[in-house]
């Protein structure tokens, strides 16, 4: 086995440049949705990541993305009348969440989305740029954005390689406040679930510790991030859901590496037969 050598993509930096994209998801969700993509390998994975945060704000914003689906950031994909329908619910009230179930401390409940963005958000220019300028810091920005994809893209692809002996989540450094770094592991949990929607996945097609570790991820949207203190329980809490999260994305996508097996011997039995 090999080790991921590559250095991981700086938090900040790129939930500032993700902030000027059109959707503006957080580093930690943005990696959520490529690991739903690279879960289901799909051929075209990467270029349907990029596709989606990688959007013309200017040029989209009136006629969407051009497969039909929109990313809406409170969670879920909402597809237009030819798109397949996603049968993911994501509100599952009245349930009982897996971290309560599991004994950990209870902070699982609805809550609206919020995003970490980073902390150096608010910029003061002492001059007002010209249009011209405006285009020319756009297209600096765009070109630097893709970059940082691009590398976030790699770092993830590596992690998940089977010959790899680590597969980490894009989070917060550990001196953020845990009231932040819980925020950005909920955008990772909607991010997977957004990217598995997307590349085309129904819960009916997991089964046995997939099909469980799906429904344990959404239960984790539900998380309440109001409920959370700066104390020790929660944080074991966060880190055992981190934990977690790697073990379902890998369940996830060995379940699916088996079903495309499964489908091309069922395929050339079916050759075979004519």
């Amino acid at each position: 086995m090999t080790m991921v050598s590559a250095a991981s993509p700086d938090y900040d930096r790129l939930s500032h440049l993700l902030a000027g994209a059109e959707l503006a998801p957080s580093p930690a969700e943005a990696q959520g949705i490529l690991c739903g993509l690279l879960a289901l390998h799909l051929p075209d994975a990467l270029e349907r990541w990029h596709a989606q945060l990688l959007a013309d704000p200017i040029a989209d914003s009136d006629s969407g993305p051009s497969d039909g689906s929109t990313l809406h950031l409170g969670g879920g994909l909402a597809s237009d009348a030819h798109a397949p329908q996603a049968p993911v619910d994501l509100t599952f009230q009245g349930r009982e969440s897996p971290v309560e179930h599991a004994g950990a401390h209870p902070c699982c409940d609805d809550h609206a989305h919020h995003h970490v963005i980073g902390h150096d958000q608010d910029h003061h220019h002492s001059e007002i740029p010209t249009d011209g300028q405006h285009h020319a810091d756009q297209e600096t920005d765009a070109a630097e954005r893709r970059a940082a994809l691009e590398q976030l893209a790699a770092w993830t692809q590596a992690a998940l390689d089977p010959t790899s002996m680590g597969f980490d989540l894009l989070l917060p450094p550990d001196d953020w406040p845990l009231h932040e770094r819980a925020s950005a592991v909920l955008d990772w949990v909607r991010g997977l679930l957004f990217g598995l929607t997307l590349g085309g996945l129904s819960h009916e097609q997991l089964l046995g510790q997939a099909g469980e570790a799906f429904d344990d991820l959404i239960e984790l949207t539900r998380m309440d991030l109001d409920a959370i203190s700066e104390d020790e329980a929660d944080e074991e809490a966060l880190t055992e859901i981190v934990e977690f999260l790697r073990v379902a994305a890998m369940l996830i996508r060995e379940d699916r590496a088996k079903a495309l097996i499964d489908e091309r011997d069922r395929q050339a039995k079916e050759i075979g037969l004519h």
